[in-house]
C-alpha cells in the first residue's frame, strides 16, 4: 500500500541567507543563458554542468548548471535575471557529490520501462512534482539535499526543508527513480484543475454570461464534466464547448443539440463546428 503524497509540501518561506555555505543554485539553461549570466556576475564561479560526463553530453550547451551561490552578492542582487528558471538547493554535500546525485535524476523510468527526461529543475514544474511524491520517495529523491526554495510568478519565496538526509546516488545510477501510474494520474488531475482555473479566469473577464464568480465556477466545472462525457477531451475543444454553453445555455441543452454531441463516431471538432453553426443560425 502506497504512502500518502506530500500534498502542500512547499510553504511560504523567508528570503534565504546567501552567506550560508550550503546554498546552491540550479539553473535551467534551456530557459536562459545560465553560464553567461553566472560569468557576468562571478569571475571564478564554482559550478558543474550536469550533462557533463553523462549520456546527454552532446547537449552540453543546454545543460542544467549547478552553481555555488554562497556569498555571491552580485549574483544575488541581480536575481530577477535568473530566479524564474532556477531552484535554490540547501545541502551539506560538496558540489561534486551533489552534482553526481542530481545527474542520477536527469532521467526517470516510466511505467513502460523507458527512460524520459525529468525537468525537476524547472520551477514551473518543481512544486507539483515534489507534491506528487510519497514521503519515502521524496527522501530517496532528495538524497543529500536538505531544502529546496523557488520563487513564484509573484516573486514570493516558497520552499521546504527536511532532516531526512540519505546517501546520494552517482551519475551511473541515472534512471533509478521510477514513475508509477499513480504519479501520472496525479499529474493529469493537476493539469485538469489548472485548465479549469484558466477557463474560469478567462470567462470571468467577459460580461456576456452575467454570472457571479461562484456561479461561473460551478457552470464551468459542470460543462467541462459533461463535455468529457461526450468524448470532447482536447483543451481547445473543451474551451469551445464551454464558450458555447455560456452563450447559449438553454439551446445547448436541447434534445437536438444533445443528440449531435453524443455521436462519438464523429470527430469532436466536427460536432462542435456543426453545433456552433446551428446555434449561431449559420446553416441552411
Amino acid at each position: 500500500m502506497r504512502q500518502e503524497r506530500e500534498h502542500g509540501l512547499m510553504q511560504a518561506v523567508e528570503e534565504p541567507d546567501i552567506e550560508r555555505d550550503d546554498l546552491y543554485l540550479l539553473l535551467d539553461s534551456a530557459a536562459l543563458p545560465a553560464l553567461q549570466i553566472i560569468y557576468q556576475h562571478d569571475d571564478e564561479p564554482h559550478l558543474e554542468l550536469l550533462y557533463r560526463g553523462t549520456r546527454h553530453e552532446s547537449m552540453l550547451e543546454c545543460s542544467p548548471v549547478l552553481y555555488s551561490l554562497a556569498g555571491q552578492h552580485l549574483m544575488w542582487q541581480n536575481r530577477e535575471r535568473w530566479q524564474a528558471a532556477g531552484l535554490l538547493l540547501e545541502s551539506a554535500a560538496s558540489i561534486d557529490d551533489l552534482a553526481s546525485h542530481l545527474r542520477s535524476l536527469l532521467s526517470v523510468r516510466l511505467p513502460s520501462g523507458e527512460l524520459a527526461f525529468c525537468r525537476f529543475y524547472d520551477p514551473a514544474l518543481s512544486e507539483r512534482f515534489f507534491d506528487s511524491l510519497t514521503q519515502e520517495e521524496l527522501s530517496a529523491w532528495l538524497g543529500p539535499v536538505s531544502g529546496i526554495l523557488l520563487t513564484t510568478e509573484q516573486s514570493e519565496w516558497r520552499g521546504f526543508t527536511t532532516n531526512q538526509i540519505s546517501p546520494g546516488r552517482t551519475a551511473d545510477d541515472e534512471g533509478w527513480f521510477s514513475i508509477h501510474p499513480e504519479h501520472l494520474v496525479h499529474w493529469q488531475q493537476q493539469e485538469r484543475q489548472r485548465f479549469i482555473q484558466r477557463l474560469i479566469n478567462h470567462f470571468s473577464a467577459d460580461d456576456f454570461h452575467e454570472k457571479s464568480a461562484p456561479d461561473l465556477e460551478a457552470v464551468v466545472k459542470q460543462r467541462v464534466h459533461e463535455a468529457e462525457a461526450f468524448g470532447i477531451e482536447a483543451e481547445q475543444h473543451l474551451f469551445a464547448y464551454v464558450e458555447l454553453a455560456l452563450q447559449f445555455p438553454d439551446a445547448i441543452d436541447s434534445p437536438e443539440v444533445r443528440t449531435g454531441l453524443t455521436n462519438k463516431e464523429e470527430p469532436a471538432e466536427h460536432r462542435l463546428a456543426r453545433i456552433e453553426a446551428c446555434l449561431l443560425g449559420l446553416h441552411g
